[in-house]
């Protein structure tokens, strides 16, 4: 029985959210898995046993004309240099622009986003990530005040640096369930931080504080926030990743006037985020369709959730490459595929018409980060 479906071949995708890749193309096993993986990298083998990665051999096997296993696909990619392969497998995936976290992998090993967009081709939107800037500050100052002082600088001219928006990983540190702190309490957390000599940060209050601080510098630079949620490594307590997490934050005015873009789909949480998306006018979902590696269904399954309750015009795309030029170009092609899946059993069931399903894939693909990084 052939599935309903949306042929999306030919439409652009703006990468809302990725990791540059690496300047060197990993040549072996375990270093190639591991930037498939999510678990601890002595455990990278077991990303040979996953869907998501299996489908990626096979489509890189079709696409560089070696034989279809893994070990002949990471050997064919190596043969290239970083450059060049970017812009041959980025050129072949129909990319519109890019929008980078810098904060992984470490700039030294990365391509930086001058040399991203050159080798693409394409236009590169940066992302400053705010817990990333505390942990560097804190190893450089000798008091709160010269940090906070240090801090502000650094966010409030976000947008003069070039930025297009902020980036918080505080889901990986203390979790989505921010409270309010006050200034002493963020003080007396810095200097917790600093008695154990932290520069990765995970006070709550500290970095609580640190955040609505930063929303308000983003809301004063009408820039967006992405906010990672959900399914990450083992670093993250997935139980307070969920975004229903953020309900102080949003009640309380806190984030109100900023764009809010949750991450990975919120992935376990896609109908949570899918709701906050429905209900606040702010809050965007954003499903990134090739890392964390989640199979055909799964991401299927994202869509449903997401389009059966959330605002099309709040709904977006990315592949959350993590270090690999191939992570854009298969996260496209994924895109398309499984949005192409469920708009289409949509517009089976009469919800849409077809000029409506296209429309929407449009604004999914491209439209609505368009509006929000390059607008």
């Amino acid at each position: 029985m052939t599935r309903p479906t949306v042929d999306l071949s030919g439409f652009p995708v703006l990468d809302g959210h990725l990791h540059a890749p690496l300047r060197e193309i990993p040549s072996d096993l375990d270093g190639y898995r591991w930037l498939w993986y999510e678990g601890q990298r002595e455990d990278a083998a077991l990303a040979a046993g996953l869907i998501a990665y299996r489908w990626a051999v096979h489509e890189l096997a079709a696409e560089l004309g070696c034989p279809d296993d893994e070990e002949s696909v990471i050997a064919a990619v190596a043969t290239h240099e970083v450059g060049e392969w970017t812009r041959r497998i980025v050129g072949a995936a129909d990319i519109e622009a890019l929008v980078v976290d810098t904060g992984f992998p470490p700039p030294e090993l990365a391509l930086s986003p001058d040399e991203l967009g050159a080798a693409a081709g394409v236009q590169v939107a940066t992302l400053l990530r705010i817990e990333q800037v505390a942990g560097e500050l804190a190893g450089l100052v000798s008091s709160f005040d010269q940090f906070l002082d240090a801090f502000d600088e650094r966010v409030e001219g976000a947008r003069a640096a070039g930025h297009a928006g902020l980036k918080s990983i505080i889901a990986y540190r203390s979790g989505l369930a921010v409270e309010p702190a006050t200034l002493e309490e963020a003080r007396a957390g810095f200097e917790r931080e600093r008695g154990r000599g932290a520069t990765r940060l995970a006070d709550k209050p500290l970095l609580d504080f640190l955040l609505v601080r930063s929303l308000g510098a983003a809301r004063r630079q009408a820039l967006p926030m992405q906010l990672h949620a959900g399914y990450g490594d083992p670093d993250i307590d997935l139980r307070l990743a969920n975004p229903l997490e953020l309900r102080w934050l949003l009640e309380s005015g806190a984030a109100n006037g900023v764009p809010l873009v949750l991450l990975h789909g919120a992935y376990p949480y896609a109908r949570e985020g899918a709701w906050l998306a429905a209900v606040y006018p702010h809050v965007y979902l954003d499903v990134a369709t090739c890392i964390p590696p989640l199979g055909f269904a799964a991401l299927v399954d994202t869509w449903r959730e997401a389009l059966a309750i959330a605002p099309i015009s709040r709904l977006q795309a990315s592949s959350d490459a993590a270090g690999l030029a191939e992570h854009v170009w298969l996260g496209a092609r994924r895109a398309r595929a499984t949005l192409g899946a469920a708009l289409g059993e949509l517009h089976a069931a009469g919800a849409l018409t077809a000029a409506e399903a296209e429309d929407a894939a449009e604004a999914i693909l491209a439209g609505n980060a368009r509006g929000l990084y390059f607008g």
